[in-house]
């Protein structure tokens, strides 16, 4: 998807975002590449209980294709 996002859209970031209580997504996002940039206070609703989000972003000069089989893709 950040192949496709990068290189035929020629998209310069991509951002994405997460609850702060979700700590293995955050995780995935950062072993993507993504930086995280701040945080949005009380953004969100989740099962009735305000949260805070992070906001992550990924610029396309920072940008590396991981190697192997699912690269390709």
């Amino acid at each position: 998807m950040l192949r496709w996002a990068f290189d035929t859209l020629d998209l310069n970031r991509v951002q994405s975002g997460t609850d702060t209580r979700d700590l293995a997504s955050a995780r995935v996002l950062e072993k993507l590449g993504f930086v995280r940039e701040g945080t949005l206070r009380e953004e969100c609703v989740v099962a009735g209980e305000v949260s805070d989000t992070w906001v992550f972003g990924l610029l396309g000069r920072e940008w590396r294709p991981a190697a192997g089989p699912l690269a390709a893709g």
